[in-house]
């Protein structure tokens, strides 16, 4: 039997739907999306619901304004088309979203949307006109939806990410514009309608689903929050800061009736506002504080803000203190005007209740700043005096609470975070960035009309300054961060050197001669074979071994052979050459001490006679340059030259350098004089300083605090504090400039890049303890205004209930 085609099957919530999806087989989401699969399910069946309601007054309003009889039938066919597949298309479009919902977390791989209709341009010619007038539509309101929610696309992508196994974006995410579009395209495709028709529910689609899926996207991050999916993402978007602020998102496919942008702005400037209203009016009922709105009798004028701002005007700018400690009570000034303007016209007038909650605001918001641990007193002076001129602003202008981006939000950050190295104990009579504020606020002060681009363009000013400011100071800040490093590098390797040649002397009796060696010219050696390779390199355990070799050269022979001992002396020689050459030793200088050298070995090959044995001095101090009470050992001329840190880095070698000595020539002369004595010394102190070490803690009192060594390992560079290097100190404000890897040494600067202070780890540590130092925060000044308003509001409104 044929079906009548005006009846239409009633079908269950249950049946299958399209693509062959169950929706009650069970899921394999994860349970933090199952939540997620049901808002957006409900969001787009209402969506749509609000959509197919509007259709038939859409479609009849076309067909009522159809230039001919065939263009109006068309209209009045798809109106009855629509009527009888409505819920079919609903349905299709829910399961099609459920669908793709529930392939998030399939093996295969789905290939990348890149847009509704694929094509080449090169082939552009071969699509058909409607489909492209079509194509184009829908890449169009995606384009729309997509840029309007692009941070919140964002999150929404990273929370999907860290939960299915299928890598999604923006383009493919499933309840994103892209996906949502396609469903329904899909889902439409059924009915064959003409493209003016399909591009007028096309625009439906967009005026009662794409226009109302921001809220639905902020309650969907909100929900992933609560599920503890990454909850520490942040949002930056005008209009999600305004959801926050309201403490709730908009609820999920709540009916938005402008469909303009601008219509849409102005209703979330609204939406804040009215929640500051209520705040406020809570605020007020608790503390009894009148509200200028209602003063007066009932016949009373309201003052319009047009109005309001004309008698701002009037003020003075001479009506401000520059004293921050004398603060201006603006509700009182605005109370005093409204007096005076009664009794010169004998008539009442109070304010209109948003501009009254502005004014409160205001004023609750620069109480915040002046008493902001934050700021110094010269700051605060400053931004005392800005009181006026942002109240102008505020009244003209209710997007200046919502929008993160308002010129004068913008402007009063800027001057607290330049200001953020000011001390109080500063002078800043003759600082560029003083005398540049001080104009500004002048300015701002002198300008009656409120003026949103007065505060754009000084923001730029005072940015460019800023910037250039910025540049000098990272100048001095890297060359201080050089220093610095390389002072721990030379400081490391000269620890380094005293260790190894104190271990190895220490308790030895030796030749005055090879102490002096090894402590006055082979230490340089060691140190610049430190800094260059490093104290875990080849090289540096060659030279240690030469140290070792040269004092084995010079013991007595004993049972060695002495064809062995001859081959050692060679080498020891051949390294001492090397070694001399790398320090640029030149060759005057370091011929007589391989001289010695030989001498040296050549004795202990023989043993020595009675009357050339010395008892052993000891050597008491370590530093000393000449270790017996006679004539030093070595001439004047033949002494190495003294250490020049310049060379530390191996970037120098003399021009004139020339080899030290001739090792073949030195080794075949049959003119060497024997050694008519040898002096020798017992080392019993360390023969070199060495900066002690880091020693880890023997006890468990001696650890640090642990709420203070996390303190210590969270600070990154770049960060200020206010510090105090003893109790009585004043505080100063220091920026961490660098932590030094060799060293452990934390460098801070002043303002200008100049270092002030050095700590190392524990230091730091314990002046946290002793609370000596104080990280600040250098968060913007207006947001850390406004959230701390709003959170003290909200509380006093919890207590009230």
């Amino acid at each position: 039997m044929a079906r009548d085609p005006k009846i239409v099957p009633i079908t269950s919530a249950g049946d299958i739907g399209a693509g062959g999806f169950d929706p009650n087989r069970p899921s394999n989401l994860p349970s933090p999306l199952m939540p997620v699969r049901k808002q957006a399910v409900d969001f787009l069946k209402l969506s749509l619901t609000t959509l197919f309601d509007n259709a038939d007054d859409s479609l009849f309003e076309m067909a009522d304004r159809a230039g001919s009889n065939n263009e109006q039938t068309l209209f009045f066919e798809a109106m009855r088309a629509v009527r009888l597949q409505r819920h079919k298309i609903t349905k299709d479009c829910c399961h099609g979203l459920m669908r793709e919902l529930e392939a998030l977390n399939q093996d295969a791989d789905k290939p990348v949307i890149t847009s509704i209709h694929n094509f080449e341009l090169d082939s552009l010619s071969l699509v058909q006109p409607d489909e492209l007038e079509e194509t184009v539509a829908l890449d169009s309101m995606i384009g729309r939806a997509v840029t309007r929610n692009k941070a919140s696309l964002s999150h929404l992508s990273i929370r999907f990410n860290s939960l299915v196994k299928r890598r999604v974006d923006d383009r493919d995410l499933p309840i994103g514009p892209t996906m949502l579009s396609q469903v329904f395209v899909e889902a439409l495709s059924e009915m064959e309608l003409d493209i003016k028709v399909r591009l007028i529910i096309f625009k439906l689609f967009e005026r009662y689903v794409f226009n109302q899926v921001d809220g639905f996207y902020d309650e969907v991050n909100k929900q992933l929050i609560l599920s503890g999916v990454l909850p520490d993402l942040k949002n930056t978007a005008g209009r999600q800061a305004a959801a926050r602020m309201t403490g709730s998102a908009p609820v999920a496919g709540q009916a938005y009736r402008q469909a303009e942008g601008g219509q849409q702005d102005f209703a979330e400037h609204q939406q804040v506002l009215s929640m500051f209203s209520e705040l406020i009016g809570n605020w007020r009922h608790a503390s009894g504080d009148a509200a200028l709105s209602s003063m007066g009798s009932p016949s009373t004028q309201t003052l319009r803000s047009n109005e309001l701002l004309g008698m701002l005007a009037d003020l003075s700018s001479l009506d401000f203190a520059d004293d921050a400690s004398q603060r201006l009570d603006m509700r009182s000034q605005i109370n005093q005007l409204l007096r005076r303007q009664r009794d010169q016209h004998g008539q009442s007038r109070s304010l209109e209740r948003v501009d009254d909650d502005v004014i409160s605001l205001v004023s609750m918001l620069f109480d915040f700043i002046l008493d902001d641990p934050e700021l110094p007193a010269a700051v605060k002076a400053m931004i005392g005096r800005l009181q006026l001129p942002i109240l102008r602003v505020a009244i003209a202008d209710k997007r200046f609470f919502s929008q993160s981006s308002h010129p004068a939000r913008r402007l009063l950050n800027e001057l607290a975070r330049s200001t953020m190295g000011w001390s109080d104990q500063d002078d800043l009579r003759r600082d560029q960035l003083h005398a540049l504020l001080e104009s500004i606020v002048q300015r701002l002060l002198d300008q009656p009309e409120p003026d949103p681009e007065l505060f754009a363009s000084l923001h730029t000013e005072l940015a460019g300054f800023i910037n250039v400011e910025k540049r000098r100071s990272e100048r001095l800040e890297q060359r201080t961060r050089d220093a610095e490093e390389g002072r721990a590098r030379i400081e490391s390797a000269r620890t380094q050197v005293a260790l190894s040649l104190n271990e190895l002397l220490m308790g030895r009796t030796l030749p005055v001669f090879a102490v002096d060696l090894l402590r006055d010219t082979w230490s340089q050696v060691m140190q610049m074979t430190c800094l260059r390779e490093g104290h875990d390199s080849a090289a540096w355990r060659e030279v240690k071994r030469t140290a070792e070799q040269m004092l084995e050269s010079i013991e007595p022979l004993g049972d060695s052979a002495p064809a062995a001992r001859e081959a050692l002396n060679a080498r020891v020689r051949q390294s001492i050459a090397d070694g001399l050459q790398l320090i640029g030793l030149r060759a005057e200088q370091g011929a007589p001490l391989l001289v010695k050298v030989q001498q040296l070995q050549q004795s202990r090959l023989t043993p020595p006679t009675p009357a050339a044995q010395q008892t052993a001095p000891r050597v008491s101090a370590a530093p000393q340059p000449e270790l017996n009470e006679g004539e030093p050992l070595m001439a004047a001329e033949a002494r190495p030259a003294p250490y020049d840190a310049g060379n530390a880095q191996g970037d120098h070698q003399p021009d004139t350098a020339e080899p030290v000595a001739d090792i073949a020539s030195v080794n075949s002369s049959p003119e060497l004089e024997p050694l008519p004595e040898v002096p020798t010394v017992r080392v019993e102190a360390p023969i070199m300083p060495a900066e002690a070490l880091p020693t880890e803690p023997e006890l468990v009192g001696d650890l640090p605090d642990i709420k203070a060594a996390a303190w210590v390992d969270a600070l990154h560079t770049g960060s200020w504090f206010e510090l105090m290097t003893t109790v009585d100190a004043p505080a100063q404000r220091c920026k961490l400039a660098a932590i030094i890897s060799f060293s452990g040494k934390y460098i801070f600067v002043n303002r200008s890049g100049v270092k002030v202070v050095e700590y190392s780890a524990t230091s730091l540590a314990q002046q946290y303890e002793q609370g000596l130092v104080r990280l600040l925060d250098d968060n913007q000044l207006f947001d850390r205004a406004l959230e701390s308003v709003i959170g003290n509001l909200r509380r006093l409104q919890a207590s009230k209930n």
